[in-house]
Formats: C-alpha cells, structure tokens, sequence
C-alpha cells in the first residue's frame, strides 16, 4: 500500500520510490492528480540525479486545452511492491502522480490537512 497525506495546500501528497542508473531506490514526494493521464512527471534535475534514459518527445494536452511537448525518459518505479517500467515526463513543476500508474488501484483520501492518503492494488480477478 502506498501512504501519504494531505497538505495545508489542499494536495494529495505520497511517496514514489524512483529506481537510479544503479537499481538503488530514491524517493520523491509527489502530488496525486487524476486530471494527468500520464505515469509520473520529475523535474529536470531528478531526471539528471537519477541517470534516466531519454525515449523523445511527445505531445500533452495541459489543463487548459493546450498542446505542450514534453521530454519524456523511461525509468523504473517501485509501485505496489513490484518495479515496474514507466515512461517519465520532464516538467519543472512538482512532481507528479498521474493516473495512468494509479490505474488498477483503489484510492482512499480523508480530504483535509494532514487527512490519510492510501493507495491499494484491486486483485485483477485473474
């Protein structure tokens, strides 16, 4: 199960253990939001610290309907006791969770300061 909490700032803060270059786990707080349909995001200088491998370019729609390119890196993510290989995008805004890893999941929020963040495998029934 991965944990974390709410901010004063109304955001749903957890923790994501992002594996280096070396397999060695680091860990990133990161901000759950269901309104961004990729993996994970990590700024320029996470990307760099962690040695991930550039995979291109590729084109977002952000919040506002716009189309943005993004840099996107391959790396390894520790989700739900597994590594697995996701594709990373740069952006220099707070890391990002999105729902494309939290798929499969079921997420539960007590949606105030300091309110519990749990995040839990479903069984897939197979």
């Amino acid at each position: 199960m991965v944990r974390g909490s709410v901010s004063a700032n109304r955001e749903a803060l957890i923790g994501v253990e992002v594996l280096d270059r070396d397999g060695r786990p680091q860990l990133r707080e990161a901000v759950l939001d269901t309104g961004f349909n990729g993996y994970l995001s990590l700024p320029s200088a996470d990307i760099r610290q962690l040695g991930l491998l550039w995979a291109g370019e590729r084109t977002f729609e952000l919040a506002n309907g716009e189309p943005f390119d993004f840099e996107v890196y391959y790396g390894w993510v520790r989700w739900h006791g597994r590594a697995i290989r996701v594709p990373i995008l740069e952006s220099e805004a707070a890391p990002l969770v999105g729902m494309e890893l939290i798929w499969g999941s079921r997420v539960a929020m007590d949606v105030l300061a300091g309110g519990a963040v749990e995040i839990e495998e479903l069984a897939t029934g197979g």
